[in-house]
């Protein structure tokens, strides 16, 4: 009983130490947490060949140096005409979860991928329909430049799309088109690991 005892706990030592340096996906991403940034965001966007305005923002924790986890929001400065009416408009605004990924943020330029998905309305400025819950699911890819270490500016480039749009002869085609970006991200990386 004694040598079986000996046994096992030498096959588990052994096994602990060969499996600390074994390489797998989550023992070489170390996801501490390591900044916080907050996003001044601009878009433009198309609907019905007239150019429409977003402004919002975001806030994300950053961890691991790369990725973003944070609330977004965003809403249309004017609105734009329904296109069966065009004496009728519309507001687009959406909010929710921002997941962000940008590798090598100790590089000067460096890439940024993002996604927004969560919720919106469409408020209109008829009477008759006053507004629309929709679902919104925004990815985008772009560039940021690290200004400063407490200032990064970004453009990207991505699809809006709308769905569940079922109010005031609107489609979600009308409403899901290509955007272009900009952001002034406010914040601080204190490096790899919590201090």
């Amino acid at each position: 009983m004694k040598k079986i005892l000996i046994l096992a706990v030498a096959l588990l030592v052994a096994s602990g130490a060969y499996a600390q340096r074994e390489e797998t996906l989550f023992n070489q991403t170390r996801l501490d947490l390591t900044g916080f940034w907050f996003s001044d965001s601009h878009n433009f966007t198309f609907l019905d060949n007239d150019a429409e305005y977003f402004s919002g923002g975001n806030f994300a924790f950053e961890f691991g140096r790369s990725l973003m986890i944070g609330w977004a929001w965003q809403r249309m400065k004017d609105y734009a005409p329904l296109p069966t009416d065009n004496a009728a408009g519309y507001k687009l605004r959406n909010r929710g979860l921002l997941i962000g990924y940008a590798p090598g943020t100790s590089k000067v330029i460096h890439p940024y991928l993002s996604a927004i998905v969560g919720g919106g309305r469409i408020d209109f400025d008829d009477r008759n329909l006053t507004r629309d819950r929709v679902f919104v699911l925004q990815p985008a890819v772009g560039l940021e430049v690290n200004v400063f270490r407490w200032l990064r500016l970004g453009a990207e480039g991505g699809y809006r799309l709308v769905t569940d749009v079922n109010v005031g002869g609107l489609e979600s085609s009308d409403v899901s088109k290509p955007f272009a970006q900009l952001q002034l991200r406010f914040g601080y990386s204190w490096g790899n690991t919590w201090r």
